[in-house]
């Protein structure tokens, strides 16, 4: 199924309304959604602002679209771990971040067929050859990632506890590549969409939406027909 993209468009708005719709339980996960988004969309690397995004029935979650492709690594599991693991029906998008206007993080959002992206993915991953970590004293150090157990506990006396851990590809480039080849063809296939009827179809959907048709037609159905206008007495 093709994308369908809403260019444009005001992402935490809309992704907040799909997920009212569609996330039943543990709401709050769009809590951090609203934060990490924002912080990534001033980011001075553009992979930070090449987001994926899911909603599913029990939460959502927020990861950078280059660590999906990293196989083995936290991203790379969480997507695959709905479609391999759980009957969960998943609405998944694409985010292309383009600034902040007003507060508002504006860019263009691209619709996926979470079962066919999870199962392309995983053709495509590459293998992740070293990890860069940030350590407490602030030395930003690159190790190689089979290695990484032993080089840390030599590290750590030296550097303190690390702050924070990212994985990287074995070869950037071909990453690089994968990831161009990637969006071309959706952006290439893609159908523009208005992203007010996209929320008003999902709406249709819900149980709530579908309670409110039928009520509707039930109400039509028992309406007594209107009077017929009164003709004039002829002269």
């Amino acid at each position: 199924m093709a994308a369908v993209k809403f260019e444009g468009v005001d992402i935490l708005d809309s992704l907040e309304q799909i997920m009212e719709l569609h996330t039943q339980h543990y709401k709050d996960d769009f809590d951090l959604d609203k934060e990490l988004i924002p912080k990534l969309s001033v980011s001075g690397e553009p992979e930070d602002r090449r987001l994926l995004w899911l909603s599913r029935p029990c939460g959502t979650y927020t990861l950078r679209e280059w660590e999906v492709y990293l196989e083995g690594s936290h991203a790379n599991k969480v997507w695959k771990f709905y479609h391999e693991q759980t009957k969960d029906s998943v609405l998944a998008y694409a985010l292309s971040i383009k600034e902040v206007q007003d507060g508002k993080v504006t860019g263009n959002i691209y619709t996926l067929d979470y079962g066919a992206h999870v199962e392309r993915v995983k053709l495509l991953t590459c293998p992740i050859g070293k990890v860069a970590v940030l350590f407490e004293d602030g030395a930003n150090i690159t190790i190689p990632y089979q290695n990484q157990r032993q080089l840390m506990n030599e590290l750590m006396p030296v550097h303190g506890s690390p702050k924070t851990m990212t994985e990287l590809p074995e070869n950037e480039r071909e990453l690089a590549v994968i990831l161009k080849r990637e969006r071309l063809k959706r952006s290439y296939h893609a159908t523009n969409g208005d992203i007010k009827e996209y929320i008003d179809s999902l709406k249709k959907g819900t149980l709530r939406g579908k309670l409110k048709e039928s009520r509707t037609a039930a109400v039509s159905a028992h309406k007594p027909p209107s009077p017929s206008p009164k003709k004039e007495p002829e002269r």
